[in-house]
This record gives structure tokens, C-alpha cells and sequence, in this order.
């Protein structure tokens, strides 16, 4: 008797561990339940999400295939027969229409101010009266409050005269035995004009930047480059940049002295951001690859970051601190080190792309533009 009473003791003490066992594996259950449900809302997410791209909306314009137009930096200048229109991308209440019976109109202009001109006059937008010049207008630029217009007299000779927005004429550049190139304006302390002239007279090409500052109405330096043609020219608030065929080189605006200088042989430049960053793709070459060019002007160096890109790519551009990759049907968004951060789907397919602003895209599909915004 006393035996069973030990074993039935014993069989008691021994229960609570049965019960925890019992615990335990409800536990367990409820656990590998919990991990299920995850993993398959894992598995929907990466199915139906994850790869989900974002969907660019593209905004129609007014304008089509063929039209004459402008990109002042906040809208679109564009001709119709007899009038000249103003579409604004950001507030379409600006828009607005006036007529003109000039023919063979051509545009030029940034924020600040715009121009219509054709071979014998121009008008500034937004002015009550036309400018009327003697010989041919050839093109015009604009700047703040002045522009200039190169002129070929009923000799032949070209002149670039240098005039306000009321049309009070302040210089006349003769280029004498050089050819006129190119020229524009920018703003370091204020407004500033230069002009490329190229030189053929000597064993080898010598292209000249003069560069003059409006205030002053004087010259303030002279670059000369040999042995390599000019393409373009880049200007930030600390440095003139000046992109030839095999070189990228640097200047200071104050006596315009060189200071460095990076090779690009076989290397055209396709965009530039004031960061400044220079994007290149090979000469002669596609889309399929390109290099950026980071430039520290506190240091004088240079970073470069080489990328294989779709090799549907149909332009490329600068724009908000990041290059935008357009293609047919996506765009792809990569940072500057050469990461891919996004890609999303354009609305509709696209036949060629233009950038208007460090946010805004101008798109040609089916013969008509849209904008289409860049975060």
C-alpha cells in the first residue's frame, strides 16, 4: 500500500513536466504558423510589389513634331502661323498669345528674357517695339538685360554687337582675321559676355575665349588653346571651363589663368551639371556607355565613374544631382557614383528626349511633345 502511494506521489510530481511539454509545442506550432504567413507575404510582395515600376506621367503640350520652338527654363516658346505662343509647364495661367506677321521667324532666350528675330529685325517678348538692323541678323543671344547680335554686313563681314534690352548698342566686336564661333553670356558678379574666335593663319588652328565684362564695358582676359578645337564652354561661379576635342580645361575667371586640365580623348561631352560634373559618352559612339567626370575646384582633382547603360538608351542628362538614362519606354535613374537607384516606366513610348530644366524632361512620342517631371 505504501509502495503504490510512493508511485502514485511520484507519478504526480512527475505531471508538471508534461504539461510544459504540452506548452512548448503549442508554441512551436504557433511560431512556424507565424513564419508561414510571412514568407508568403514575402513571396506576394517580391511577386506583385517589389518589382512593381513607378509610372512616369507625361504631360501634353501644345506642341507637335515639326513647330518651331524655345526652352526659356520655365516654358516653351512656339510659332503658328502668324503668332508666336507661350506655354508655362509649371502654371498654365501664364500662357499667352500675340501675333506677328514677320516671316521666317526664328527664337532665342533663357529666364530672364526671350527674342524672336528674323534676317532684318527682332523683337524682345514682352516689348511694345521692334529692333530694325542694317545687313543680315545672323543669331541672337540672350542674357539678363543685354544681348547680342551677330550681323553680316552687304560686304560679308560679321560683327557681334553687344546691346541692352532697350536696344542701346554698347560694343561692336570686329573679329578682323579671325572667324566668330561662338559666344554667350554669363553672371560672376555680375553680367559677363564672351566670345570664341577661331584663327587659321598660323601652321596650326588657334582658337581665342575673349572674355568682357558689361558693367565695365571692358575686356577682362584672353584665352588662347592650339592643337585641339573647341566644343563648348562651361562656366560656374569659381571657374571657365572649356571642353575641346581632347581636353577638358580649367580657368579662373580672374585673369582667366589656366589651372588644370583632364584628357577626354575619344570623348565627347553630352551635358553638364554647374556641381560641376561633366557626362561623356565615346565619340562617334551610342548610348551603351558613359563616363562622368566629378570635379573638386577646391582641391583641382577629378573623380571618374564609367557605366555600361541599357543599351536601348536614347539620351542622357544631368539633372537634380543624379544622371537620367532615357530610353524608348523607361527611364532609369542612377547617383553620381554610378549606382542604379530607380527605374520607372514613361506613359507612353518615346522617340526622342530634351532636357529643360534640372527637373523637367521634354518628350517626342507619336509626333507630339509632353514634359514629364524628374524627382
Amino acid at each position: 500500500m505504501e509502495s503504490r502511494y510512493r508511485s502514485n506521489q511520484a507519478s504526480r510530481r512527475q505531471s508538471p513536466p508534461r504539461r510544459k511539454k504540452s506548452r512548448g509545442f503549442r508554441t512551436l506550432l504557433f511560431t512556424a504558423i507565424l513564419v508561414g504567413v510571412f514568407t508568403v507575404a514575402l513571396v506576394v510582395y517580391l511577386m506583385f510589389f517589389r518589382d512593381r515600376e513607378r509610372t512616369i506621367a507625361m504631360t501634353q503640350t501644345p506642341i507637335t513634331s515639326g513647330m518651331t520652338h524655345l526652352n526659356t527654363g520655365r516654358g516653351l516658346l512656339y510659332q503658328t502661323d502668324g503668332a508666336i505662343h507661350y506655354y508655362d509647364w509649371l502654371d498654365q495661367k501664364r500662357n499667352y498669345t500675340y501675333g506677328t506677321a514677320a516671316d521666317d521667324i526664328r527664337m532665342t532666350g533663357n529666364t530672364t528674357m526671350s527674342a524672336v528675330y528674323n534676317r532684318n529685325s527682332l523683337q524682345i517678348v514682352g516689348k511694345a517695339s521692334p529692333m530694325t538692323f542694317t545687313g543680315t541678323i545672323e543669331t541672337v543671344e540672350c542674357g539678363i538685360s543685354h544681348l547680342a547680335v551677330l550681323r553680316k554686313d552687304s560686304d560679308g563681314q560679321e560683327s557681334v554687337l553687344i546691346m541692352t534690352e532697350d536696344g542701346e548698342q554698347l560694343d561692336q566686336i570686329l573679329p578682323g582675321s579671325t572667324f566668330i564661333v561662338d559666344f554667350g553670356f554669363y553672371n560672376v558678379n555680375g553680367e559677363r559676355f564672351w566670345i570664341e574666335l577661331l584663327s587659321i593663319t598660323a601652321s596650326e588652328p588657334t582658337v581665342t575665349i575673349r572674355t568682357y565684362e558689361l558693367a565695365k564695358k571692358s575686356q577682362t582676359g584672353a584665352i588662347q588653346i592650339q592643337s585641339q578645337l573647341v566644343e563648348d564652354v562651361y562656366i560656374t561661379n569659381s571657374s571657365i571651363f572649356v571642353a575641346g576635342t581632347n581636353q577638358i580645361i580649367r580657368y579662373t575667371h580672374d585673369g582667366n589663368q589656366e589651372s588644370s586640365r583632364f584628357t577626354i580623348y575619344g570623348y565627347t561631352v553630352l551635358d553638364f551639371s554647374a556641381t560641376p560634373t561633366f557626362l561623356l559618352t565615346p565619340r562617334g559612339g551610342d548610348m551603351h556607355s558613359v563616363k562622368l567626370l566629378r570635379i573638386d575646384e577646391a582641391n583641382n582633382s577629378v573623380k571618374e565613374t564609367y557605366l555600361q547603360l541599357p543599351s536601348e538608351g536614347v539620351a542622357g542628362f544631368l539633372m537634380n544631382n543624379s544622371l537620367i538614362v532615357v530610353s524608348r519606354e523607361k527611364m532609369f535613374t542612377y547617383k553620381l557614383d554610378g549606382s542604379l537607384s530607380e527605374t520607372a516606366a514613361l506613359e507612353y513610348p518615346i522617340e526622342n528626349a530634351y532636357k529643360l530644366s534640372d527637373t523637367m524632361l521634354l518628350l517626342e512620342s507619336g509626333g507630339q511633345f509632353y514634359t514629364a517631371s524628374v524627382k
